[in-house]
């Protein structure tokens, strides 16, 4: 991975995105506001200060400005935004081509050495009196000049540096790196409201982080079928390292813990093959109680679920199981279920999580580790109805543990 060289005269980080700029004018200026909104609070969470921040006339880029010794921390935040395509340290200077051309030659002053290739980038928007080739012939000439004993050439098509000058209205904006973002995506709606189901399983937890990456703003709801207190640090480890991707002041779980009912549904079950199955709708059931109960007033605008099925083998639990009961989820659950990693590999979701974070770490989830599951859609049905667990779900539903991270 190419270094980040940062200089003493950067001033500011010019960031640009892709997909946002696909969209309508009145979708893409709403998403560019959900942007910066986004960056100014997770750089305000973490304590990085910025001076102000504003968009391109033409609405193509957007410029956070820091003092110069923020500007590692606020790259380590702008990697990780969701939206930002790519972004540089930059210079600001006037569209006069010789402040131009004088910040350029202070930043190859610090950029080059003797012998070496360059090229010169140059982007222009906006009305000027000259084009983006006479900007380059100027200013390539100038550093030339300026550098008589570096024997400098300019090489357009295999430059061992080069040196990117972007000219936008009034502002010239002048840089030597692009970064590119570790995700891109949408940044993330407060309208796109989703319930990531995870019972401890990484699967779920990178299912509910692929919907924030399409601009979802996610509410992880635990649900925990293990012995009290044996993967509840590991488990809020993980959505810490999740929570740092997250634009909020306040970032929280909600634990539910089913365990004692799976214990008793277990233990009385004569047919245990088909405890996989019980155990999911149970779940899924238990969503629908959680996003009809008034206390949990933040759900009232939920408008789906995700779900961590993988068809790996990966799972305690058979594929088939998993895929079928998502089927008769509509038992219970009204809303959309997602399962953007249903056909990821195990190999593909390790690559990922270590991608999203490094210190994720497993968690066994289930005690229970049953064998030789099977699916059988109306003997399940029939099974999930003589257990009579409704106000059971309830009372779980009541004694609900919000659990901060942040």
């Amino acid at each position: 991975m190419e270094q980040t060289l940062l200089l003493p005269q950067y001033n500011l980080i010019l960031i640009r995105y892709a997909e946002i700029w696909l969209k309508s004018q009145k979708v893409k200026i709403r998403m560019l506001k959900y942007l910066m909104s986004n960056i100014t609070r997770i750089l305000n969470r973490k304590g990085i200060k910025f001076n102000k921040y504003q968009m391109s006339k033409d609405s193509s880029r957007i410029f956070f400005f820091f003092n110069n010794k923020d500007l590692p921390s606020a790259i380590d935040v702008l990697k990780n935004a969701f939206g930002v395509h790519s972004f540089s340290p930059a210079i600001r200077t006037s569209n006069n081509l010789k402040n131009i051309t004088e910040r350029t030659i202070e930043l190859a002053k610090d950029i080059l050495d003797r012998k070496d290739t360059f090229a010169l980038r140059v982007k222009r928007s906006g009305i000027h009196d000259f084009n983006s080739l006479e900007v380059a012939t100027i200013v390539g000439k100038a550093i030339i000049d300026n550098f008589p004993n570096y024997e400098l050439k300019v090489n357009l098509t295999q430059p061992k540096k080069e040196i990117f000058i972007e000219i936008r209205g009034d502002f010239a904006y002048v840089f030597s790196q692009i970064i590119k973002s570790k995700w891109g995506g949408l940044p993330i709606e407060p309208q796109k409201k989703i319930v990531v189901m995870d019972i401890g399983r990484l699967n779920d937890l990178i299912a509910g982080f692929l919907l924030m990456r399409r601009g979802s703003e996610i509410y992880p709801i635990l649900i925990d079928l293990s012995e009290e207190g044996t993967v509840i640090e590991d488990w809020i480890s993980n959505w810490k390292e999740i929570g740092d991707y997250i634009p909020k002041n306040n970032i929280h779980l909600t634990k539910f813990r089913i365990h004692d009912v799976l214990k008793k549904i277990y233990s009385e079950l004569e047919e245990k093959q088909y405890f996989c199955g019980i155990c999911r709708l149970i779940r899924f059931d238990l969503i629908s109680k959680i996003l009809e109960n008034p206390k949990f007033q933040f759900y009232e605008k939920i408008k789906a679920c995700t779900d961590g099925t993988s068809l790996n083998n990966s799972n305690y639990c058979p594929d088939s199981v998993d895929l079928e009961t998502l089927a008769i989820n509509t038992l219970h659950l009204s809303h959309p279920i997602y399962t953007p990693i249903i056909g990821f590999g195990e190999s593909k979701i390790q690559d990922f999580s270590k991608k999203i974070s490094k210190n994720l770490k497993k968690v066994s989830y289930c005690p229970f580790k049953p064998e030789n599951q099977v699916f059988d859609v109306e003997k399940l049905k029939e099974l999930y109805d003589s257990l009579n667990i409704n106000n059971i779900l309830l009372f779980t539903v009541e004694n609900g543990l919000d659990i901060n991270i942040f």
